[in-house]
């Protein structure tokens, strides 16, 4: 017989497999334009992410900030073979990544303020190695800078069962 499946959810997770995971928040204070930010915290599938297979992400913004048309913001898990000691390399300070971001952000123009929050088109492979994020910001657009509250990406870890 067939068994169907169903998305499995967690307890006290707001319907998430584990609890959501900040990826990063105070590197993207006052990000430029096509500039990016590498997160300072490692994340790894049985720690972070609760060994899910996939996540939500989105961006909670921190601020106000107005994107141009057409705008977006990319994210890549840059990934560890060693356990954590070296991460991918790709790109540079404004250069964007080698290959295709793991996530994207597609942005309106629309006026956000702090609180609002945006998801990524669809849903995210997670990594198995340890990894760090780099975000892009192509936003046309600076980050919001503010004392009291960070713009964060963060990721909610999604699972099936049957």
């Amino acid at each position: 017989m067939a068994t169907n499946f169903l998305e499995a959810t967690g307890g006290s997770t707001a319907g998430y497999f584990s609890s959501v995971t900040t990826l990063i928040s105070s590197e993207l204070v006052s990000l430029g334009s096509s500039s990016l930010a590498t997160s300072a915290n490692v994340f790894t599938s049985s720690g972070s992410f609760g060994q899910a297979i996939y996540g939500e992400v989105g961006v909670v913004w921190g601020g106000s900030i107005t994107p141009t048309v057409g705008s977006y913001i990319s994210g890549w898990f840059l990934r560890s073979f060693d356990g954590g000691s070296t991460y991918e390399t790709l790109g540079g300070t404004a250069l964007g990544a080698a290959r295709p971001p793991d996530f994207t952000i597609a942005l309106s123009t629309i006026a956000y303020a702090n609180g609002n929050v945006t998801y990524a088109s669809g849903i995210v492979k997670m990594p198995w190695s340890p990894v760090k994020v780099l975000i892009q910001n192509n936003a046309g657009a600076t980050f919001p800078s503010s004392a009291t509250a960070y713009t964060a990406i963060k990721l909610g870890p999604v699972a099936v069962q049957y």
